[in-house]
């Protein structure tokens, strides 16, 4: 019998609080599956498949204006095995619902319907949320850019929305620029709540959740931060990362890596860096810039942790699928087969570890994409 060793221990904590951790420990033991791969899914390496269209519903009254996608991005709930996006704001629709993929299904719904658009007047917001509207639970957070500020904490049955504000739209043109508080939804109340603004909230700031210390690391600008989630309080980890270390976080993802249990940005230029989080005192944290070999192309999309293959994938581009592994320090390209998505939707990609797949946005249509069967599975 193996020595059951400290870092053993960590690893196992680890992969339990992963999702699809939850499908491989009942396989071991016999018992039933919390939740079963889709036969949809049954896909090669490198191979794409269409699931069907990406369906929206547009407030009442709303006039056309870009989609809720513009600039926005989803995340995947491991404690339902479905896909959630939320989005909109400056120079686009001003929707506040929750857009829900079913893997069950593979449709897209509203987890409730969008505020009409009668109600979008300055006496009918507070920091940012909806304080009324036709029908259901209030408050509700005005739709915005989310980018990579959307968060669903392996032990906190809830959404959090890290964007705090957003600017104006032609869907309402009565609203400038405007800050504002940040969100948290219970998934057992199907209510919001105001939280305050996370600093890392605004324009192109990126977030994880870190399963060890229980906290949201997070960068913009130059500076990393924490966010302890049951507080609302935020600590300034790291300051002056541009200078320091020539590191940017700029409209681009931060994952969390079960393999070595760091942190890694990929910002919007591509020059990718890890955080080495020290959990003991997280000022002491250090970031390493990594210049890796092979090419990934500059542009402001998403990319996500594939926990089957331990190697970070996306970034669809030209019908291209990126891929970086953090053991070997290399990116690599390949041409997608099975079909052609084309170019992704800026942050709407999750990793979906049920499937062992990539399902992204591309145009109006939603993909699944599996980079490499998992070798002790064959899924």
């Amino acid at each position: 019998m193996p020595t059951i060793t400290k870092s053993l221990c960590v690893e196992i904590l680890l992969v339990l609080a992963l999702g699809g951790a939850v499908l491989r420990a009942a396989e071991a033991d016999g018992a039933k599956p919390k939740f079963l791969p889709n036969p949809k899914f049954d896909l090669g390496d490198n191979t794409a498949a269409e699931l069907g269209p990406f369906v929206w519903e547009k407030p009442a009254g709303e006039a056309d204006s870009g989609s809720v996608t513009d600039y926005s991005g989803m995340v995947y709930d491991m404690h339902n095995h479905r896909i959630l996006l939320f989005g909109g704001g400056h120079a686009t629709t001003f929707t506040d619902a929750i857009y829900c993929f079913g893997f069950a299904d593979l449709k897209w719904t509203s987890l409730y319907k969008p505020t009409p658009a009668k109600f979008y007047t300055k006496d009918n917001m507070d920091r940012g949320f909806w304080k009324a509207g036709e029908a259901g639970n209030y408050p509700r957070p005005v739709g915005r850019h989310t980018y990579d500020l959307l968060v669903v904490p392996d032990d906190r049955e809830e959404l959090l929305l890290l964007r705090g504000g957003c600017g104006p739209s032609m869907v309402a043109p009565v609203f400038g620029y405007w800050g504002g508080a940040c969100g948290n939804y219970d998934f057992k109340t199907d209510k919001w709540k105001m939280t305050p603004v996370a600093p890392f909230g605004g324009y192109g700031g990126v977030s994880a959740y870190d399963p060890v210390s229980k906290k949201v690391i997070g960068a913009i600008a130059d500076g990393v931060w924490a966010l302890d989630v049951e507080t609302g309080q935020s600590q300034k980890i790291l300051d002056n990362i541009g200078k320091t270390y020539k590191a940017d976080s700029y409209c681009g993802t931060l994952l969390y890596s079960l393999a070595d249990g760091k942190m890694y940005c990929v910002p919007a230029n591509k020059k990718i860096w890890s955080l080495d989080l020290d959990r003991t005192d997280l000022t002491k944290s250090k970031i390493t810039v990594l210049n890796p070999a092979g090419l990934c192309p500059p542009s402001e999309c998403a990319f996500a942790y594939d926990s089957r293959n331990k190697v970070i994938g996306g970034g669809v581009l030209d019908n291209k699928f990126y891929v970086y592994d953090p053991a070997q320090n290399v990116w690599s390209a390949q041409e997608i087969q099975g079909g052609k998505p084309g170019n992704m939707l800026w942050h709407c990609m999750v990793y979906d570890p049920v499937d062992n797949a990539y399902v992204f946005l591309a145009g109006n249509k939603t993909w699944a994409y599996r980079w490499k069967k998992d070798s002790a599975s064959g899924k």
